[in-house]
């Protein structure tokens, strides 16, 4: 063992094991909901967003402060002494307090209120975007374990027709090409398998990544697939302004405009400076001393003018930024619309029906090879078909789940449209007859 390992293996486990042995795990059987509500309480950008949330309002408490500063005590002594006499000793004690003046205080609290509100913004689009993501890899790991299966399937098929091939050619009924099509058929097939459950694996590790996870963890998801119903949205109109309301970053950089505003506000009331007022007592020699006073900057040399350069400034990016983002959310809404509806279609034209048949053709290539009907051009057809109709079946699931989940998040989780199916239920696709959504607020589209 090199001397870099063996420091490294007598200061014990590594750091990020014990942080997964101190954390929470979800349960191993998992459905769509506590995957969703544990990826709420527990995924990490979540909780640094309530940590910033927790923050502003520190802050914000810090900016409610009734007095700028704390009070100044000021305690002086000093030695008198005159030539020929005897040495004395003055004191004096003096207790200054700043006030805030103009309203400054005021100003600064509608600042920091601000920054609270653009911070519980973030956190609740967050949320949104966090549920969407989640639900989403919690049903592409559906699909990828979908995905497994079907390759299984397509791989007992092959072997099945490899198999029967070469008692074929043993009987003399068959040539050596039709067994080489049916070996090569099958070793595709066998590819196709070790992708599928690679990609299932790729799954199950990002759904873990959001549920903050160990990434070691064996889960049983015991969702399952089923189409929602189709979207119908009466008024796209209103479902814009529902979206652009409901959207927690649109809030949020609502907040932010009025902080730049307040800030604009408090660079202008800085020319008023705080006032500190003072008193004071002192003895010298046989005299008692008492009185007060105030204390005032002058803005002379320096006006901050460069502070209010600034705050103008910020207040136009942020006013542009939000204007930007209402843009951005109403394209987001009418792409993320569009591109649901064209994934609910291919979904609905290339479903479990399609691949169940693509199976049933390489089955009965048996028949027709024993009937001398087919040789190897028909295997590789029907192979080829298998898997582009497998591969077809699956895409089209994936991106409805993304389409879903993209709908979501543009909604700020207005419209759910991911297609899974309570436990409950039994997994068929449902009606496909369209289902109005209310006017103000579409709901669950499920």
């Amino acid at each position: 063992m090199s001397a870099p390992a063996a420091g490294l293996a007598a200061q014990g486990p590594a750091p990020a094991a014990a942080v997964l042995a101190s954390a929470e795990q979800p349960p191993r059987r998992l459905d769509l909901a506590a995957a969703v509500d544990w990826a709420l309480a527990r995924n990490y950008a979540v909780r640094r967003a309530a940590a910033r949330v927790d923050q502003t309002r520190g802050d914000a408490r810090h900016a409610r402060r009734l007095v700028p500063s704390n009070p100044l005590v000021t305690f002086r002594s000093a030695r008198r002494k005159r030539p020929g006499e005897a040495a004395t000793r003055d004191l004096s004690i003096q207790l200054a307090q700043e006030l805030w003046i103009g309203g400054q205080g005021r100003v600064m609290t509608r600042a920091a209120d601000a920054r609270t509100q653009a911070a519980r913004g973030e956190l609740d689009f967050l949320r949104a975007t966090t549920a969407a993501r989640t639900r989403a890899a919690y049903l592409r790991a559906l699909v990828a374990a979908e995905g497994v299966r079907s390759a299984e399937r397509a791989v007992a098929v092959a072997a099945d027709l490899a198999r029967y091939a070469v008692r074929r050619l043993d009987a003399g009924k068959t040539t050596v090409q039709t067994v080489n099509t049916a070996e090569i058929a099958r070793g595709r097939a066998a590819a196709q398998h070790a992708r599928a459950v690679r990609d299932a694996r790729r799954a199950e590790l990002d759904l873990l990544a959001l549920l903050a996870a160990d990434p070691g963890l064996d889960l049983d998801l015991t969702g399952r697939l089923a189409l929602p119903e189709t979207i119908e949205v009466p008024s796209q109109e209103r479902l814009l302004n529902a979206a652009v309301r409901r959207r927690g970053d649109l809030a949020a950089a609502g907040a932010r405009v009025a902080a730049a505003r307040a800030d604009l506000a408090l660079s202008r009331r800085q020319l008023i400076p705080n006032l500190t007022v003072f008193g004071l007592y002192g003895e010298e020699e046989d005299f008692d001393i008492a009185g007060g006073g105030l204390q005032l900057r002058l803005p002379i040399g320096h006006r901050f003018g460069g502070e209010r350069d600034a705050a103008r400034a910020r207040l136009r990016e942020q006013t542009l930024a939000r204007d930007a983002r209402v843009l951005a959310v109403r394209g987001a809404v009418l792409r993320a619309l569009a591109d649901y509806r064209a994934a609910r279609a291919a979904a609905d034209a290339v479903g479990r029906a399609m691949l169940d048949r693509a199976e049933d053709n390489v089955r009965r290539l048996q028949t027709a090879l024993a009937a001398g009907k087919v040789g190897a051009p028909a295997i590789t057809a029907a192979q080829d078909n298998l898997l582009a109709v497998r591969r077809d079946y699956l895409d089209a699931l994936g991106d409805l789940i993304d389409a879903a989940a993209a709908l979501e998040r543009a909604t700020g989780g207005l419209i759910h449209a991911a297609p899974a199916a309570p436990d409950n239920e039994p997994q068929t696709t449902p009606d496909s007859a369209p289902r109005k959504a209310p006017a103000e607020r579409p709901g669950d589209a499920r």
